[in-house]
């Protein structure tokens, strides 16, 4: 393509989310005990080779940025493929403050395309999510994806069978952070609703899980008890940023947890939940 034609264009494969492999993967997933949502969070963080350990089977289909809408938009489409006995969703103040438009890019760009895509992209109204739908559509068309083939690490990351990402850099070094405040967008407050409604309607168990961030970050964000509060009218909520107490060198930048935080955070986690007990 001209390069006039790429700025509204954007491309999410190959650049260290694996959500075109974590797709194609979860297509072959069925019965399982756990699965796992959210945003780059869930994925950095929830690490079905623990579990597996454990006897449990899991898999891991978060997704970059992923908010709500989207959450919504994979259970709609994997929810009754999958089967799990139990949902873990992973939550936070920053998935209910955004658009969705960079996790809705990700998904159209690195899935298949039907009625359900166009719903989605059509409650965001951008250009980017349109440019996707629109190329997606055309790949599909012409049979593109199913020869493609995504890369299995990028830079310190690697995909993990399962829709696990390991970073295995060694500890992040900044701490300093001004007071962040934003708002709660009505459009993803409806749509969280909408899953924890169709999840109980399915009988399926969930667990609301804020996973880890650094220390400073946490306490720059001023929603906190706010966020907390609507979290509780839900129930099953589990704050790990309480619950632990991990310095930096447990993450790989001021968001996700390296290898040796997830380590400690998943048998946590399997301890505070009691995952099919």
């Amino acid at each position: 393509m001209p390069p006039f034609l790429k700025p509204n264009l954007k491309s999410t494969k190959n650049l260290g989310g694996y959500t075109f492999t974590r797709l194609q993967e979860v297509k072959t997933v069925s019965n399982i005990d756990v699965l796992f949502l959210g945003s780059s969070h869930a994925y950095h963080g929830f690490d079905t080779r623990i579990y597996e350990k454990k006897g449990i089977t899991s898999f891991n289909l978060g997704t970059s940025a992923q908010t709500p809408l989207q959450t919504k938009f994979l259970l709609s489409r994997y929810l009754d493929k999958v089967i799990p006995k139990e949902v873990v969703l992973q939550v936070s103040p920053f998935i209910f403050a955004i658009d969705g438009v960079e996790s809705t890019v990700d998904i159209v760009s690195n899935d298949f395309v039907d009625i359900q895509s166009v719903a989605l992209a059509t409650k965001l109204k951008d250009i980017n999510v349109s440019n996707a739908l629109i190329y997606s559509s055309f790949e599909d068309f012409f049979n593109k994806k199913s020869s493609y083939k995504e890369k299995n690490s990028f830079a310190s990351t690697v995909y993990v069978s399962g829709g696990y990402v390991e970073s295995n850099d060694t500890g992040y070094r900044g701490n300093q952070y001004i007071i962040t405040d934003f708002e709660f967008k009505k459009i993803q407050l409806k749509a969280f609703d909408e899953i924890i409604t169709l999840l109980e309607n399915k009988g399926i168990t969930y667990h609301l899980v804020y996973v880890p961030i650094t220390k400073p970050l946490y306490t720059s964000i001023s929603k906190q008890l706010d966020f907390e509060s609507l979290m509780n009218i839900y129930g099953g909520y589990h704050d790990f940023n309480k619950i632990l107490s991990l310095d930096s060198t447990y993450f790989y930048d001021r968001h996700h947890l390296n290898q040796k935080g997830a380590t400690i955070f998943n048998n946590k986690l399997i301890e505070e939940l009691k995952l099919l007990q």
